[in-house]
């Protein structure tokens, strides 16, 4: 018993392994090779056996494709027209079966995507998505029986978009991914350094009256390092200290074009009215350097006759130095028409001191528009108080010429102020600002470097 048991268990591995080798060599047949094989062996010019050596298959595998053949022909010759499909026609049916789902996927896509453009406006050039949005639009694409191409240029997203939305999906797993991110980088190479704006704030809070301009001049040249007029504006602005100005900024437009090359070689001069309570009106005469913009000489007068334009011109001509020291060419005059500045005293006096006079077309004050910005800039300061004395409007004019002269920056000096133009000194300060900026970016730089190491 024992050896045939064994010689079975020995057996039964070996037919297992002949049966899998001929089911995985079997040879598989389709339905017109099936006929030709019944029509030959019908036809009767061999043996069934030969025949069935010939084709590799088995006597009775040919009798029931027989069997099938005469039953489907008795069932066609009875009316019943049901058949199995060729080999070519099942793939033509599937090739149709697919063709059908991708129009019905895409007529079904596109009345999605109709409601969605109506009720959130997908497809427009440059459309930001929010998190959700993108989301569903992935899912969308998931879900669609449309090549991905074809299906996101239906929503309106261009390909490369939806495809760099998909690998931040997957790879950093979750909607959160796909929220936008800011443009701006980290860190900024040339960011200020906080202890810097510390400063900045500190000095526009100890003199509020100066512009971002005029701070930011101010600051490079006390503390030695560059910041520039747009980045005090923003740091002002973020810390809500940017305030409208108290009075109406008119612009003029025009300017005058023979422009002067040197100190001295035009002056300009008008009067202005100014009040002092229970005196009534008084009238600043001043004389105003072309080129540089420095008050050369005022005169606060109690009229506007050509004797008081005269003795403004005699203390301007003694402030320059033109009257002690012999010159070529005197300065010119330019003056508005009025009625002190188009007498014959003002010119025989002209004409004894060898001044040429030049007045401007009437009513077109852009002639003298430096003066005129002059007197804006003086006004905007002296009339916020009340006067009461003669002598306390002196002194607050005194005060701020020596400030407009000496301190105030002026933007088309290249923030220069008119002493530092009327007194040759421009070129030097220039220089040293550039050098303390090409310093400064030297520093920032450094210090990013620092950081980011």
């Amino acid at each position: 018993m024992s050896q045939k048991s064994s010689t079975a268990a020995a057996k039964a591995p070996a037919e297992r392994v002949v049966r899998d080798i001929r089911r995985a060599t079997r040879k598989h047949h389709s339905a017109e090779d099936k006929i030709r094989v019944v029509l030959e062996g019908l036809r009767g010019e061999e043996s069934i056996a030969a025949l069935c050596r010939r084709e590799g298959i088995a006597e009775s595998l040919y009798y029931a494709w027989s069997k099938e053949f005469l039953e489907a022909g008795k069932r066609r010759l009875a009316g019943d027209t049901a058949r199995a499909a060729t080999t070519d026609e099942v793939k033509a049916l599937r090739h149709e079966a697919r063709t059908l789902k991708e129009v019905v996927a895409e007529q079904a896509l596109e009345l999605r995507l109709m409601k969605k453009k109506h009720d959130r406006g997908w497809g427009r050039p440059r459309m930001r998505y929010p998190a959700s949005e993108k989301l569903e639009i992935i899912r969308i694409v998931e879900q669609s029986h449309l090549p991905v191409r074809r299906t996101s240029t239906h929503l309106g997203v261009p390909p490369a978009t939806f495809y760099r939305w998909y690998d931040r999906y997957q790879a950093d797993g979750g909607p959160e991914a796909l929220a936008d991110r800011p443009s701006r980088p980290d860190r900024v190479w040339n960011r200020i350094p906080d202890a810097v704006r510390g400063r900045i704030i500190d000095l526009a809070l100890a003199e509020p009256e100066l512009s971002p301009r005029e701070l930011a001049v101010r600051f490079t040249e006390r503390g030695r390092y560059f910041v520039s007029e747009a980045s005090v504006y923003r740091l002002l602005k973020a810390h809500d200290l940017i305030t409208s100005p108290a009075f109406i900024v008119v612009k003029a437009a025009d300017e005058f074009h023979t422009k002067t090359t040197a100190p001295n070689q035009l002056w300009q001069t008008d009067f202005t009215y100014l009040k002092v309570v229970g005196w009534g009106w008084f009238y600043l005469s001043t004389v105003l350097d072309d080129f540089s913009r420095y008050i050369v000489a005022w005169k606060l007068c109690a009229t506007m006759a050509a004797s008081d334009v005269s003795d403004t011109l005699e203390l301007a001509l003694a402030a320059s130095g033109c009257s002690e020291v012999g010159v070529r060419h005197r300065p010119r005059l330019l003056s508005d028409n009025g009625p002190g500045y188009i007498a014959d005293e003002l010119a025989n006096w002209l004409a004894s001191k060898g001044m040429q006079h030049v007045r401007g077309a009437p009513c077109h004050p852009q002639t003298q528009g430096k003066i005129e910005r002059w007197h804006r800039t003086l006004k905007n300061r002296i009339l916020l108080e009340n006067h009461y004395l003669p002598g306390d409007l002196q002194a607050r004019i005194e005060a701020f010429v020596t400030h407009y002269n000496h301190q105030r920056c002026h933007e088309s000096l290249s923030n220069l102020t008119p002493a530092d133009v009327y007194f040759g000194r421009g070129q030097t300060i220039l220089l040293e600002r550039e050098r303390i900026k090409r310093h400064t970016i030297r520093q920032r730089r450094l210090l990013h470097q620092r950081q980011a190491a």
